[in-house]
């Protein structure tokens, strides 16, 4: 007896809990997954809902046919608001629209400072004969922002700085030139609040009414 155990000796008892954890670990001894468990409540909950709505459909028939037309008028109307947001760009009112939104969006820009670009270069005007460049100068700006913006050369953002308009803006614009010395002349005047000559100042600003009269005229 003793030559069989020298032979074949028991295993340690840390040995034998680590073989039994092994085996146990295996996916035949896992228990259920509380997902499936969590799944056949639902499934289990509905069922009863239904079967309760059933029930009260039954006694009270007249009211359960409302309410079901009710549902599908509320069902109908939801399918309608949801194709008329997927058509609204190609539909000619969703156009009217969205070009009207956009105007205004546009028109925030100058901060209340005028409701159009017209009317915010005779600001500006009348700030130059007011003595007031710097304030035409900041006008001048936020109008030639927003005309970019309309061509879709840059796209207006408040937390944006200059740097990232200029970046924006193509170099081969038509119009980077005028904006880059506008820019230039604004950082001085409204950022460093250095004293702007009239005649630049004014320069700018005809410059800038002139692109606005080539957007704005037909053709």
């Amino acid at each position: 007896m003793s030559v069989i155990a020298q032979v074949n000796p028991l295993p340690d008892p840390a040995t034998i809990r680590a073989v039994t954890r092994a085996v146990l670990d295996r996916s035949e001894f896992a228990e259920p997954s509380r997902w499936h468990e969590i799944l056949l409540d639902f499934l289990k909950a509905i069922k009863e809902w239904l079967g309760s709505l059933s029930a009260w459909s039954e006694a009270n028939p007249m009211l359960a046919r409302i309410l079901f037309v009710l549902a599908i008028v509320l069902l109908i109307a939801c399918l309608a608001h949801l194709l008329y947001l997927a058509l609204a760009d190609v539909l000619p009112l969703g156009r009217k629209r969205d070009s009207a939104t956009a105007g205004r969006a546009h028109f925030e820009i100058l901060e209340g400072a005028a409701n159009d670009w017209r009317e915010a270069l005779q600001v500006a005007r009348r700030m130059l004969t007011e003595n007031n460049p710097r304030r035409a100068i900041w006008i001048a700006h936020r109008v030639l922002l927003g005309l970019l913006d309309q061509q879709g050369a840059i796209k207006f953002a408040g937390w944006k700085t200059n740097s990232h308009y200029l970046g924006e803006c193509a170099q081969a614009h038509p119009w980077y030139l005028t904006f880059a010395e506008l820019t230039e002349i604004y950082e001085k005047t409204v950022y460093a609040r250095r004293n702007a000559p009239l005649d630049i100042a004014e320069a700018l600003l005809l410059r800038v009414d002139r692109l606005y009269s080539e957007t704005s005229s037909p053709g």
